[in-house]
C-alpha cells in the first residue's frame, strides 16, 4: 500500500446508488422503510435504521458506503476528521446527501467522522443536457478543488459515486494539486487508488493569457463574437489548439457560446491567479460611489459615521455595485476588521467604539476568484485606514 502523510479529511462524491437499491424489486424492506423516513423527515426512524446496519460493505448499502467502509478498513485514513459529501443539483441527490450524513455522524460501524458537510454541485444534473454539459461538471470540479484546497495534506479524494464523469476530473485534479484519489468498481470488495495520468499542466499558458482565462472565469459563459473580438482573434478556427482544449463551445439559438470546460477548470486550479486582470474596464460599473452606500439609517448611524470614511473610499472601487449595512452590534466594540467572500458577494465587519457594523458588498462580477480579488483590495484599503 502506497504511504500518504497523515490523512483526515475525505472528500466524497455523491450519486443515487443508494435510491437504484431501494427501488429493486427484491430491495429489502428495511431500505424502502430507510427512504420513506427520510423523505418524510423522520430522524428518529432513520436514525433507527442506520443504526442496525450491521455490515457496511454489503452492497445494498450504496457504493458510498461501500467504499468509505474499505477506505477505513484499510487505513487509508489517519483519522476521521471530515468527510464532505458533494450532491447533485437533484432531489434525488439531497436526499441521499441527507441519509449519508446521519450515517456518518453516527453508526455502530466505526464509519463516523466528526464533522459532515453536504456541498450541493449546481447544475449538476441529467435535467438539462447544456447546463450539465457547460457548467454542472465544471462546477464538480469547482468545489471538489474548494474542499480540497485548504487541506491539500490531509485530504483524499473517493470518486466512487456520482456521475461516471467525475472519476476522469478527480483523478486528473487530484494529480494536480497532488491528492491520492481512489475508486471502488462494482465487482470489487475495496477500494483502489487510481494513478495519475501522464499529462503535465504548463504554468506559461496562463501568464501569456491570464486576461482571457479571466473572461472565461469571471463572465462564466461567453458569446462567441465578444470573446473573438475582445483578444483579436478573426474567427474560432484561429484560436489556439493549446487555449481550445480548455474551453467548451456550444450553439444556442444560432448563437455560439464558450465557457471553461472542466479541464480548463482543472487547469486554473493549478495557477497563481493574476488579480491585475480584475483592472480590465469590462468588469466596471457606471454607478456613483455616493449611490452605492444603502441601508445606514436607524440606530447604527454613530457606526457608518464613524467608518464614514472607509466606507466611501470602498465605494470608489469601479468593482462595487453596492455596500449595503444589514446588521449592527452595539454590545461590542474595538478597532478591528474582518472580510470574506460568501457565495456571490462579499461580508464585511467593521468595529468601533459604537459597535460593529456588518455590511453585504455586491461586486459587478460574482466569480469567486474575482470576490476574491476585490476582497485583497479592500483589504489594502482596511490596512491602509488603520495604520
Amino acid at each position: 500500500m502506497k504511504h500518504h502523510s497523515y490523512r483526515d479529511i475525505l472528500v466524497c462524491t455523491v450519486g443515487a446508488s443508494l435510491i437504484a437499491s431501494a427501488k429493486r424489486p427484491d430491495a429489502s424492506e428495511e431500505l424502502k422503510r430507510l427512504f420513506d423516513a427520510t423523505s418524510s423527515n423522520d430522524l428518529v426512524e432513520t436514525m433507527r435504521i442506520l443504526e442496525k446496519i450491521e455490515n457496511p460493505s454489503d452492497k445494498r448499502w450504496g457504493a458510498e458506503i461501500n467504499s468509505v467502509a474499505s477506505i477505513v478498513t484499510r487505513g487509508l485514513l489517519s483519522s476521521r476528521w471530515k468527510i464532505f459529501l458533494l450532491v447533485s443539483d437533484t432531489p434525488e441527490g439531497e436526499l441521499v446527501g441527507n441519509i449519508l450524513k446521519l450515517y456518518f455522524l453516527h453508526n455502530k460501524n466505526g464509519l463516523e467522522f466528526k464533522n459532515v458537510e453536504i456541498v450541493k454541485v449546481e447544475k449538476l444534473n441529467d435535467k438539462n443536457r447544456f447546463e450539465f454539459k457547460v457548467q454542472g461538471l465544471r462546477n464538480l470540479v469547482r468545489e471538489m478543488a474548494n474542499c480540497v484546497r485548504s487541506n491539500l495534506e490531509r485530504t483524499i479524494i473517493n470518486a466512487t459515486g456520482g456521475y461516471k464523469a467525475a472519476i476522469a476530473y478527480a483523478v486528473l485534479l487530484g494529480q494536480a494539486l497532488k491528492v491520492p484519489v481512489y475508486y471502488q468498481f462494482e465487482s470489487f470488495d475495496e477500494v483502489i487508488e487510481l494513478l495519475p495520468l501522464p499529462v503535465r499542466f504548463d504554468p506559461a499558458l496562463y501568464k501569456a493569457q491570464s486576461r482571457m482565462f479571466a473572461m472565461l472565469d469571471y463572465v462564466d459563459i461567453v458569446e462567441e463574437d465578444r470573446f473573438l473580438k475582445k483578444f483579436n482573434f478573426q474567427s474560432w478556427a484561429s484560436v489556439p489548439a493549446e487555449i481550445k482544449i480548455f474551453i467548451e463551445r456550444v450553439k444556442v439559438d444560432s448563437k455560439h457560446y464558450l465557457s471553461l470546460n472542466p479541464l480548463g477548470q482543472i487547469y486554473l486550479e493549478t495557477i497563481e491567479w493574476d488579480c491585475s486582470t480584475i483592472e480590465d474596464p469590462d468588469y466596471r460599473t457606471d454607478k456613483s460611489p455616493s449611490s452605492k452606500i444603502v441601508g445606514t439609517g436607524g440606530h447604527a448611524i454613530k457606526l457608518v459615521q464613524w467608518n464614514k470614511v472607509i466606507l466611501e473610499k470602498i465605494a470608489k472601487l469601479p468593482w462595487i455595485e453596492s455596500i449595503k449595512l444589514t446588521g449592527s452590534s452595539e454590545i461590542e466594540s474595538g478597532n478591528d476588521w474582518k472580510i470574506y467572500v460568501e457565495k456571490d458577494h462579499l461580508k464585511l465587519s467593521l468595529s468601533c467604539k459604537y459597535g460593529v457594523g456588518f455590511f453585504t458588498i455586491q461586486t459587478v462580477i460574482k466569480s469567486k476568484r474575482f470576490l476574491e480579488c476585490v476582497a485583497e483590495r479592500i483589504e489594502n484599503l482596511l490596512r491602509e485606514d488603520k495604520d
